[in-house]
């Protein structure tokens, strides 16, 4: 059996996969190969098992959680799997060990005196990536749904916000390394199609916007152009305004969270609400935003016994 480098079998396997995989799963695919496999591994016959175990004890050491190591682990099984029916490699079992999940932390959410203080501070200074920040608050939208977001999408007479593509990085690997463009697809999953309502205050201020800016119904609404803003550059914007306004740093996905959060403490339908998230299903949001306290617990308890 000839001897064939990791490299030239991965991108064969990536040649064979993209032809049945969206491009933005190939991209992520693409990354995890440059990032953290092709450093480790330069011929196939390097791949065993000690060697598997090897890589992931040493992705947890640095930092990575669970789940991130399971899926550079699966990247590396499918090109194997692939290499095997191919015949360069010998069939071999590739099981890893992992330690026991931790409990993950509860989602990054603004407590109501920041949040009060965001929403007067966005309303009060209206440019048009803090009508994203607004929107990302009032309306619970992913950082890459409002990105994308057109004027086409905002329906004001029915104070209605239709989410219908997402930004994606796609990673160039056959360009020189770290290569990327932004790319406008489809949103997540099916569920993530959707339509939100717009609260008065926020349909009020898109609504001044549009009076004063006159787009186009296919302008990006946070970049105003018709190209769409860089995700990044809208991170960088969340982080300033909290800077300057003294809120502990957070991701601007805390605003999705801080959304979902007051809708619970609303006592919104989870239902309703996984479908305002765009959830694929209902179990996701209870797992991310209901968290029984001991009141709540105590309740239940004397609300059982009351039955006796």
């Amino acid at each position: 059996m000839k001897r064939k480098s990791f490299k030239e079998a991965s991108m064969l396997w990536e040649a064979e996969r993209s032809k049945v995989v969206k491009s933005t799963s190939m991209a992520a695919y693409s990354l995890i190969i440059r990032n953290h496999l092709a450093p480790r591994f330069y011929w196939l016959d390097e791949i065993t098992p000690e060697a598997v175990q090897e890589l992931a004890d040493q992705e947890l050491k640095s930092g990575h959680g669970i789940t991130t190591v399971k899926g550079i682990v699966l990247v590396l099984k499918m090109i194997v799997r692939y290499c095997e029916k191919q015949g360069w490699m010998a069939v071999r079992p590739l099981d890893v060990s992992y330690p026991k999940k931790r409990k993950k932390p509860n989602p990054q959410v603004l407590d109501v005196d920041d949040e009060r203080h965001l929403l007067s501070w966005l309303t009060s200074h209206r440019t048009l990536r803090n009508i994203g920040l607004l929107v990302c608050l009032c309306c619970g939208l992913r950082i890459g749904e409002v990105c994308a977001l057109k004027w086409t999408d905002i329906d004001l007479p029915h104070k209605i916000v239709r989410i219908r593509r997402t930004i994606h990085r796609i990673y160039l690997s056959e360009r020189r390394p770290h290569k990327s463009v932004l790319t406008v697809g489809l949103p997540k999953t099916e569920e993530s199609c959707r339509e939100v309502p717009l609260i008065d205050i926020l349909a009020a201020e898109l609504e001044e916007v549009k009076r004063k800016t006159k787009p186009s119904p296919e302008t990006f609404v946070i970049s105003g152009k018709l190209r769409p803003i860089d995700p990044q550059t809208f991170r960088n914007t969340f982080r300033s305004v909290t800077d300057e306004l003294g809120i502990p740093p957070r991701k601007v996905h805390s605003l999705r969270h801080t959304f979902a959060t007051r809708c619970v403490e609303s006592k919104c339908d989870l239902k309703t609400l996984s479908s305002l998230l765009g959830h694929a299903d209902i179990a996701t949001t209870m797992n991310l935003y209901v968290h029984p306290g001991l009141e709540q617990k105590r309740r239940c308890v004397e609300n059982m016994m009351n039955l006796f």
